[in-house]
């Protein structure tokens, strides 16, 4: 584990034409936006092509958009085969780098963002266990499809290269496909140094916390994530009901499956005039600036930015261990408090106990954003590029 990101040397630049490969370009997803966010920063430098079903881009860069055709988007397994057939057709020789944030069996570069499909057969240790899920497969193409096309990214090719978004994703496709560590690299996801808390008075933050029927006094934590179960929700929140909540809420941003499960899961735990469900939030800023405590205790978490959000604005985070959540690889004890039991609801408590602490909450909370300033997407972009450098390399020797 380390506390400092270093960005790998450079090769000599030159102009490069490159298309980019993602079926939503937009930034309300977590693949979504850190393809978003690097592309927007070759694009200062470079050509660029994107490649996509669909995008929304406001930003000031030259991006030229090249549309993929969607015919439908249920099953999506088939949306993401015909996805890879198009972009194979419409790219060309002209292009000097091929990268890829999809599913998609035609790149030089791919950034792996999330485990491999494959794991659900490779975890199982039983061999009647195995032989059960294997039969599965068999019977669908859903399956099938997922496999045929991780199988086809994931064969080796002399002169294709994977950047992983964390070094637990690059060990668990290696733990699928026989890759050498020579093929990958690592750039972990980044935070934009520009992101600002838009309510910098006391005023502003008052209005805020009124706004979301939050009392100027309270201690406020957060919770911010999709797939509510995966990121950890349910041991959070019987964590928090085994604490004193006099003057605390606890706020949850974002979407989640089975709303009504945890609707009624407070209410069994007597928690429900302490939690406020804010669903999706288009500006999180306007969260993270009410906000006292960032808390992420995810079951399973590729690389992750909100917490490295919550931390570039100053606010004490509590986030599972790097066996749970890549991003904490750059993230030592004494930046954040670091769960080695996420699931386990009394050693959340525990850290909460500890944060209520004004004086550790704002150790850490500067701590945090010393790391947060230098993990930044400028870094994540420069190890973009060296790999692209390796690219050109291996096309020259050959």
């Amino acid at each position: 584990m380390t506390s400092v990101y270093q960005p790998s040397p450079m090769l000599p630049e030159k102009r490069l034409k490159i298309a980019i490969l993602i079926r939503q370009f937009v930034t309300t997803g977590g693949a979504e936006k850190y393809a978003v966010e690097v592309t927007r920063r070759m694009a200062r430098e470079h050509d660029i092509h994107v490649f996509a079903q669909e995008w929304i881009f406001n930003g000031d860069e030259h991006i030229t958009f090249h549309k993929i055709p969607r015919f439908f988007t249920r099953p999506s397994f088939l949306n993401q085969l015909l996805f890879s057939y198009f972009t194979r057709r419409f790219l060309d020789s002209s292009f000097d780098i091929i990268h890829s944030h999809e599913r998609a069996c035609h790149f030089d570069v791919l950034t792996v963002h999330c485990p491999c499909f494959r794991t659900f057969i490779t975890i199982q240790k039983s061999f009647w266990r195995r032989s059960v899920i294997w039969l599965s497969v068999a019977l669908s193409p859903r399956k099938l499809s997922y496999l045929w096309l991780e199988k086809k990214q994931f064969t080796y090719k002399e002169g294709r290269f994977f950047i992983a978004v964390s070094e637990m994703v690059k060990k668990n496709v290696q733990a699928n496909y026989p890759l050498p560590d020579e093929c990958f690299g690592i750039a972990y996801p980044g935070v934009d140094s520009s992101l600002t808390i838009r309510a910098d008075s006391h005023q502003g933050e008052k209005s805020l916390r009124s706004e979301f029927g939050i009392g100027y006094d309270d201690l406020v934590i957060l919770f911010v994530g999709t797939e509510f179960k995966r990121k950890g929700l349910d041991g959070l929140l019987e964590g928090f009901a085994l604490i004193r909540r006099s003057g605390m809420k606890l706020i949850v941003a974002g979407g989640g499956e089975k709303k009504s499960h945890y609707a009624r899961k407070v209410k069994r735990l007597g928690i429900e005039n302490e939690v406020l469900f804010l669903g999706l939030v288009e500006n999180i800023e306007d969260v993270y600036s009410v906000a006292d405590i960032y808390i992420l205790p995810t079951l399973s978490e590729p690389a992750g930015m909100a917490p490295l959000e919550a931390m570039l604005c100053g606010i004490p985070t509590v986030l599972s261990c790097s066996r749970f959540a890549g991003i904490a690889e750059c993230i030592k004890n004494g930046e954040a408090i670091i769960l080695e039991r996420p699931d386990n609801a009394g050693e959340i408590a525990d850290s909460l106990r500890r944060l209520m602490n004004r004086g550790l909450r704002n150790e850490l909370g500067r701590k945090g954003h010393q790391l947060a300033e230098k993990l930044t997407w400028e870094n994540t972009t420069k190890e973009t590029l060296a790999m692209y450098y390796k690219v050109l390399e291996a096309k020259s020797g050959r």
